[in-house]
């Protein structure tokens, strides 16, 4: 898999040049500056008019059994891809990445937006392949040019692109679902589209009861949507609540508030009331934090902080960053301090740049919802009277060099016996209690694969094990 390569500062002046050619409003559900690479003849894949086909596997980014980016983890941080032991789905919708101004909707075969859909599939679905199977199509959507349009000019292209999002995730629900609880996660326009399939697809349908978790960050969301509309499936406000909808929007603190009011005018939302897409109304937001994802703790420090992944410069997805940031819930946006990111760990080449940190919505929590997308579908399996074990969220642990050290692995129901695979040599593991002990005496990370079994079954997990000199 080819990853980021130098054209992403290029592409990101491109795309911000552009932006300032626009009026504001088309900040809306941009994307990211990586799409900024001049237009091309217009592709003829499919009439605009005609529905798409997802039963074609070109017409998706990621299925479970077709290589893709959803399959990574970043470079040596020790973590593993288990779809293949995975129980549960995750329906994925990407943010804008079409930056052409010569049409509304993108093509399917404009190759620049696909190879940037490439690299938002492997920064935004990778923290669900621990204990999902990724599905996540492609779509005309619309481009960022469009968002310069007025909201009658929007309506027609973001209704062709949501349609083909419907259709998707119909084509998932008939033919790949198979009862399987899900996960949906989108960012951006993604979340545009996800929120309606929320009122149209899900609430009211079989498939609201397989819902696990809705992971909808980057668009201004109001509370009165959960009041009015969405009356059956609330905001999260615990980080094991199942059937619920986390919402969170990225300010670095510091942000201006005349910066946070245009942002929420200029972003697109659905009204049922209204069948139309609009500016998201006034009144309270709906928004967490997503580091405790826990509407009592409204304020963690950066030691709470998971991990966040290198986005956006040479490093993009090759480390793991943790204690970050330290994060607070205000005004229905998430604000982290420090409030400018070091770029040489997060660029976005300047589409936004300062303390608006879209394009790092879920890079910067990258391991925090890697986790807990466990501990939901934890709860939504014992929900659903699950006897088999299942495995604890924790999926990155520290171990000291040449000291002892142990873990005993977290589990939820009886289990007759533990494995673990890729041991470093100097650990041992107690397979009946679950307990891994010893000395290691070379630093590094070490991606360790654990299942746990009983006469119901059995349940699988990574452990990503990074052993460090005493000092650091």
């Amino acid at each position: 898999m080819t990853l980021p390569d130098p054209r992403w500062n290029t592409m990101a002046r491109s795309a911000r040049r552009r932006l300032r050619s626009l009026r504001g409003a088309c900040a809306v559900g941009l994307l990211i500056g990586w799409l900024g690479a001049a237009p091309h003849a217009q592709g003829g894949d499919v009439p605009i008019g005609a529905a798409l086909d997802y039963g074609q596997a070109d017409h998706w980014l990621a299925l479970p059994d077709h290589p893709s980016a959803a399959m990574a983890t970043p470079r040596g941080a020790g973590f593993s891809d288990l779809q293949a032991q995975a129980v549960a789905d995750v329906f994925y919708v990407h943010p804008t990445t079409a930056m052409r101004e010569d049409v509304r909707n993108a093509s399917l075969d404009d190759a620049d937006a696909n190879h940037m859909a490439e690299l938002m599939l492997l920064t935004q679905a990778t923290p669900f392949n621990a204990v999902a199977r990724v599905y996540a199509p492609r779509y005309r959507q619309i481009t960022l040019s469009t968002y310069a349009l007025d909201a009658q000019a929007q309506q027609a292209p973001l209704n062709l692109a949501y349609a083909d999002v419907l259709a998707a995730f119909r084509h998932y629900a008939t033919h790949y679902n198979q009862g399987r609880p899900f996960f949906l996660v989108g960012h951006s326009q993604g979340t545009n589209h996800a929120q309606r399939l929320l009122l149209e697809a899900i609430q009211g349908t079989p498939m609201e009861d397989l819902l696990v978790a809705a992971y909808l960050p980057g668009q201004p969301i109001p509370r009165a949507f959960f009041r009015d509309d969405l009356i059956r499936l609330p905001p999260c406000e615990r980080p094991s609540q199942v059937g619920c909808v986390a919402i969170w929007q990225t300010f670095g603190e510091g942000a201006q508030p005349e910066e946070i009011a245009q942002w929420r005018q200029d972003n697109a939302y659905w009204s049922r009331a209204a069948q139309r897409w609009i500016a998201p109304p006034d009144g309270p937001l709906a928004g967490m934090n997503p580091v405790s994802w826990d509407a009592r703790r409204a304020r963690t420090p950066a030691r709470r902080h998971r991990g966040a992944v290198p986005f956006g410069t040479r490093e993009t997805y090759a480390a793991l960053l943790p204690q970050q940031v330290s994060t607070i819930l205000r005004g229905g946006y998430t604000r982290v301090s420090p409030g400018v990111l070091p770029a040489t760990c997060f660029d976005d080449g300047g589409v936004f740049g300062g303390r608006n940190l879209h394009v790092f919505d879920i890079a910067l929590f990258w391991l925090d919802l890697r986790e807990n997308a466990r501990l939901r579908l934890n709860a939504w399996r014992l929900r659903h009277g699950a006897r088999e074990p299942l495995l604890g969220a924790t999926a990155r642990v520290q171990a000291p060099v040449g000291r002892p050290w142990h873990h005993r692995i977290a589990v939820r129901n009886p289990v007759v016996s533990f494995e673990v695979m890729g041991l470093p040599p100097g650990l041992a593991l107690d397979a009946r209690r679950g307990v891994i002990h010893g000395t290691v005496y070379e630093a590094g990370t070490f991606a360790l694969r654990i299942s746990a079994s009983n006469a119901h079954g059995s349940d699988h997990a990574e452990l990503a094990l990074v052993v460090m000199d005493a000092g650091r």
